[in-house]
């Protein structure tokens, strides 16, 4: 079904990209990232709904832009998904330009996104759709904490989100998928041994995408590769706590 792509789609947009005028009758459908596998994902997707794979900017930084103008493919988005806009309401650009997003609360604080129910039907579309998402902005934490002058491991899969309603939406989405979501400031986390298992056997992260951020230390090493030690973890807690000191 089309609108399952559209959805995957979507799900890209709400991380790191976003759906922007373009004159006055079409579309700009854009993604940001620094990862080249998820770039390549993104760009699939984007092949088989359009036809067409974008054009990539390059920046000095190692950021990727993948842009693509399509009228009808921003049209069906925006109808599934009412806007793709995830960041305050107040900040730039203006998300009242062309009914961006036309739902914003009387605050004008963050904009109310709609995400469609068939989501919620689907658990093998939910997953890929956390999938998605969790691969753009989001990632793998193994670092040591200390108590009562005793070191341990601190564990956690996580996900970064600042728009609260989309917060909730995802919350809701991995309580469905039968996980025990907790929140701490922006982030979703999943913290317990068994939330973490059961995350690297059914979702996972998207194959091949790297750590670029959150983790000087492992940063380039595979996500899922990061994953796979961090319940390797759970054997010999001693042991990497002494790699990581």
């Amino acid at each position: 079904m089309r609108i399952r792509k559209i959805i995957e789609l979507g799900s890209f947009l709400l991380s790191d990209g976003g759906v922007s005028p373009r004159g006055k009758k079409s579309w700009t459908i854009y993604l940001r990232n620094k990862d080249r596998k998820i770039i390549e994902e993104f760009q699939n997707l984007l092949k088989q709904l359009s036809g067409r794979t974008g054009y990539i900017i390059h920046k000095p930084d190692g950021t990727h832009i993948v842009k693509i103008h399509n009228k009808e493919l921003g049209d069906e988005l925006l109808n599934v998904f009412n806007t793709l806009r995830t960041t305050r309401c107040e900040t730039y650009p203006s998300c009242r330009k062309r009914n961006v997003c036309k739902r914003c609360n009387e605050k004008r604080d963050y904009p109310h996104i709609t995400i469609p129910k068939i989501l919620y039907e689907s658990r093998k579309l939910s997953i890929k759709f956390i999938r998605n998402y969790i691969s753009c902005d989001g990632g793998v934490g193994l670092s040591i904490g200390l108590k009562n002058k005793s070191y341990f491991l601190v564990r956690k899969v996580f996900i970064e989100c600042k728009n609260p309603g989309l917060k909730e939406n995802l919350i809701t989405l991995l309580e469905n998928l039968g996980y025990t979501p907790k929140t701490y400031g922006n982030q979703i986390r999943l913290t317990t041994k068994k939330d973490i298992i059961k995350f690297k056997k059914e979702i996972g992260f998207i194959k091949g995408c790297k750590i670029t951020k959150h983790s000087q230390r492992f940063k380039g090493k595979e996500k899922n590769w990061l994953l796979s030690q961090m319940i390797k973890s759970y054997q010999n807690p001693k042991e990497f706590i002494q790699v990581l000191l």
